[in-house]
């Protein structure tokens, strides 16, 4: 029993500033273009609820910590209802303090209404504003800018993965070598048909596999769909087809998983020449470019019924992972290292799994889903190609369809990561 509260108090420690340095790269991005698009902010929110610390910028943002470290957001000047809070309200706002911290609603304050909820009354809001102050009100940008705005956040996201994997590549990886069969096991798909031990992986599906990882990465993505392998036998490359079977894998922490296998053992992976400064950068890119396709796959196997929804985690899975990920380097298995070493190989998977989220993070956020920044960006392309806003009504209910979705999907996930811990 004292070891389940360890573990879980462990990875609970591990994963709120694992979260909180994604939510802020998220949230910065969408304040760094908003102020060189001009635009006023009010707030910067890392987690909701009652304010913990906060202070105000020479710009008059307030900055704040607030108890609840599950997201955050960015409250530009104008996110509040004009026909409920006076514009002087919203320009004059200031730090909370005392009762007003616990994010109650007071009397004369609105809680924050950020860009993820349209403005139901521009033409009202702008009666109550002055020239000046409408210059700095996001609502009245170009539209170009609200778009570069709201997409700043999910490209943040991309650029603090990509910034962590170039170090980490740069740092500790080599330049991976081709898949090889080693071993072909009988009555599985690649048995079947006619995988050989010492067959090189070339290519699947035309795309080229330039690592055992990658290999076994599209086998497992590709359960039940036929596979093309391309592989060197013999100095000939010979064309093979098989059908990845679903089957249960357990990962070296014990989480199970049910994913594609065909059957074979893959010899293990030398060690390459290393990558220098310069060779991280295209690696690192090539990694995020294949997260994001891989991410892109999943969804898209997962709408047409072909992946597993139970495979889908929430908030607990990741907290699970981030405490796996940071005590990994003290297994017991690991052997012949210093206590400096095994800090280190934690902090370094545990950084990784920050840029695993990270891409997460900013690929479902595009998402053309309203309430996400993707929601956002499919009105503002309605805009530019018509010329005008879509309806206020039509928004407002492709809102709330969104926010059903998203409900929809939190309790699924929850559920899921429930049932995954027994």
């Amino acid at each position: 029993m004292l070891d389940i509260v360890f573990i879980t108090l462990i990875s609970i420690i591990a994963f709120i500033p694992l979260l909180c340095l994604i939510v802020f790269i998220h949230e910065y991005g969408h304040f760094q273009v908003a102020r060189w698009c001009g635009v006023k902010v009010d707030v910067f929110s890392i987690g909701f609820g009652k304010t913990l610390w906060s202070r105000v910028d020479k710009h008059g943002t307030v900055w704040k910590v607030s108890a609840l470290p599950l997201g955050g957001y960015v409250k530009f000047f104008g996110d509040a209802n004009a026909a409920s809070m006076p514009d002087n309200a919203i320009k004059d706002e200031k730090p909370q303090t005392g009762e007003e911290q616990d994010g109650e609603q007071v009397e004369g304050e609105e809680k924050p209404v950020t860009t993820q909820f349209p403005h139901p009354g521009s033409e009202e809001m702008a009666a109550t504003m002055t020239e000046e102050e409408r210059k700095v009100c996001f609502h009245f940008k170009p539209v170009w800018q609200r778009a570069l705005v709201v997409a700043a956040g999910p490209v943040a996201n991309f650029i603090l993965a990509f910034v962590i994997l170039y170090f980490l590549i740069w740092a500790y990886a080599t330049k991976p070598e081709p898949a090889v069969i080693l071993d072909v096991m009988p009555d599985m798909p690649a048995a079947e048909a006619g995988f050989e031990p010492g067959d090189t992986v070339l290519r699947v599906n035309g795309r080229d596999v330039p690592s055992a990882r990658d290999f076994q990465i599209e086998v497992m993505m590709a359960s039940g769909a036929p596979i093309t392998v391309d592989v060197l036998r013999d100095g000939q490359e010979v064309e093979l087809t098989v059908i990845p079977k679903r089957t249960e894998i357990e990962d070296e922490f014990g989480n199970v998983s049910r994913a594609g296998r065909i059957g074979v053992r893959l010899a293990p992976e030398s060690a390459g020449e290393a990558y220098g400064p310069i060779s991280a950068a295209p690696a690192a890119l090539n990694e995020v470019r294949k997260g994001i396709s891989r991410t892109l796959k999943f969804f898209g196997r997962l709408l047409t019924g072909r992946e597993d929804p139970r495979e889908l985690g929430g908030p607990i899975t990741m907290t699970k992972m981030a405490g796996q990920m940071v005590t990994s380097g003290f297994d017991a298995e690991i052997q012949n290292v210093t206590f400096g070493q095994r800090l280190e190989i934690s902090l370094a998977r545990w950084i990784g799994l920050a840029a695993m989220i990270s891409l997460s993070i900013g690929f479902l956020n595009l998402l053309p889903v309203p309430v996400l920044d993707g929601g956002h960006l499919m009105y503002y392309a309605y805009e530019a190609i018509v010329g005008k806003p879509l309806n206020p009504k039509i928004q407002e209910a492709g809102f709330r369809v969104g926010i059903a979705i998203l409900g929809t999907l939190m309790v699924f996930v929850f559920v899921n990561d429930i049932l995954k811990l027994f």
